[in-house]
């Protein structure tokens, strides 16, 4: 049997008295596309943020290709980050005084390529989101759906088993939401990759191959697409 990319069981999360997860199980297989979608506050970014790693749940268990986070030190978890999983926050997150160029580079650099090297990948990755022109420019002078894009490209540039996404097209026009959702999505299929989105466009969620529907911090139904 395949290992699943990334498995959720049993998943417990609150914030002081506020229960956001209440014991979400999900299995996500190597090449699969899944929208996590539903209102506001049901727990959609939480079950995304445990599932990088980025929040440790209450309760239950995070496996990533096998591996258990849990069993991790706080450094390997972010060493697996850099490597197997590609994080798309929903406002980018990207380093504010660093050229993109350096921002996209930033997981080759730490994973211990040269910068030459990383350098080549982040252009490559700069012209498949649409902004290679844009390489040596920092954050601030640059809108909020580029910076978006920069951070997609960061997400893909080190050719992760899953990409965990947050609104990635919360911040474009409909028309570049939609070209870099193509990217998103093509990279995926090519690679194999598990593609992850939490999203309230209807046009995200149609590229799914699965949606899941969080209500109230639980899973209230899956679609196959």
């Amino acid at each position: 049997m395949t290992t699943p990319a990334l498995e959720l069981t049993d998943i417990e999360y609150k914030y002081r008295r506020n229960v956001a997860l209440r014991g979400v199980s999900l299995q996500i297989n190597p090449g699969e596309i899944v929208a996590i979608t539903g209102a506001s506050g049901c727990g959609k970014s939480t079950l995304l943020h445990c599932a990088a790693g980025i929040l440790t749940p209450d309760a239950g268990a995070v496996r990533v290709n096998g591996q258990e986070l849990a069993s991790l030190s706080a450094d390997d978890r972010a060493a697996l980050r850099r490597t197997q999983i590609g994080v798309v926050l929903q406002f980018g997150q990207l380093v504010p005084d660093v050229k993109l160029v350096d921002n996209v580079a930033l997981p080759l650099l730490l994973a211990g390529h040269s910068r030459s090297e990383a350098h080549v990948q982040a252009l490559e990755w700069l012209k498949q989101v649409g902004i290679e022109g844009e390489a040596d420019a920092v954050p601030a002078e640059l809108s909020g759906g580029q910076n978006q894009r920069a951070a997609v490209a960061r997400a893909l540039v080190t050719g992760p088993s899953i990409v965990l996404a947050d609104e990635p097209t919360g911040s474009l026009d409909s028309r570049a939401g939609k070209e870099l959702l193509e990217v998103l999505v093509q990279a995926a299929r090519y690679r194999g990759t598990a593609l992850v989105m939490v999203t309230h466009d209807n046009l995200v969620a149609a590229s799914a191959t699965r949606e899941i529907r969080l209500r109230d911090g639980v899973v209230q139904h899956e679609v196959v697409l």
